[in-house]
């Protein structure tokens, strides 16, 4: 397999790296200066697509458009392009109209990557996808096939940024409130532990509680905003908490909650 990355910047550098020391024959083009490439280079985007069977889109959504049209015509016949910049589903299904028919692969990185030997986790749509998976069995790649519709692999990446994202911030939120009452210190060994205690069981236990006692959560909540405006300090995350709390309230139902005893 011969296989194209657009853009080597740190992600871009790792993929490469990782999938040519596995054998894969990697070619890489970017626009800016590059120290110290991974792989080798070509002149043009256009240069580095012309025999490749895969093409790694990685650069950004903002110019993800405007690449795909570039490199579209170059694409020899039989090739995918996948374009693994974050992204919404529908960017995703503009560009699978850009490429030639059939070719269009939607990847999720579902995993971050800390080296170039880290096993690639991906969830792929798109009409290209099931060629995709079998041109990547045997590599160290988990590769998880999600549909021919080009979006619905973007669709699952954004909402486990969702809630990564959303955990980070209720927890930055927690950090400033904590220095605002003198007690940074305690909190993040708490935040620290609490991540570390943290389970699919406790999940569904949190799930199963916010369920059964939205009243009691939203009680709860009403004493931490309290004890915040007592001390000065202005939440960034709990309107959020609270409107969620709400909704449970007003019967809107929390999927795969168990509200049995």
């Amino acid at each position: 397999m011969k296989l194209t990355v657009l853009g080597l910047g740190e992600v871009g550098s790792l993929i490469a790296k990782g999938l040519a020391d596995q054998g894969v024959e990697v070619m890489a083009f970017d626009s800016a200066k590059v120290k110290n490439p991974v792989v080798a280079l070509a002149e043009t985007a256009e240069a580095a697509v012309a025999d490749a069977d895969v093409v790694f889109s990685l650069n950004s959504a903002m110019i993800s458009l405007s690449i795909a049209e570039q490199v579209a015509g170059s694409l020899k016949p039989g090739a995918v392009f996948c374009d693994l910049n974050t992204g919404t589903p529908s960017l995703k299904r503009r560009l699978a109209e850009i490429v030639p028919a059939g070719s269009f692969v939607d990847v999720a990185l579902m995993h971050p990557l800390d080296s170039a030997a880290d096993r690639l986790e991906l969830s792929v749509s798109g009409p290209g996808a099931e060629r995709f998976t079998q041109l990547f069995e045997g590599l160290n790649a988990e590769v998880t096939y999600v549909s021919e519709v080009a979006g619905e692999a973007a669709a699952r990446e954004l909402i486990r940024s969702m809630v990564a994202k959303g955990m980070a911030a209720v927890a930055i939120d927690a950090l400033w409130a904590a220095k605002e009452l003198g007690l940074q210190d305690w909190a993040i060994q708490e935040l620290k532990r609490e991540f570390d205690a943290a389970s699919a069981e406790s999940f569904q236990r949190q799930l199963d509680a916010t369920a059964k006692n939205p009243k009691r959560h939203s009680v709860e909540l009403g004493n931490v905003v309290e004890l915040l405006s007592e001390a000065g300090y202005e939440s960034t995350t709990l309107n959020g908490v609270a409107a969620t709390l709400s909704k449970v309230m007003h019967s809107k139902k929390i999927p795969h909650a168990n509200t049995e005893d």
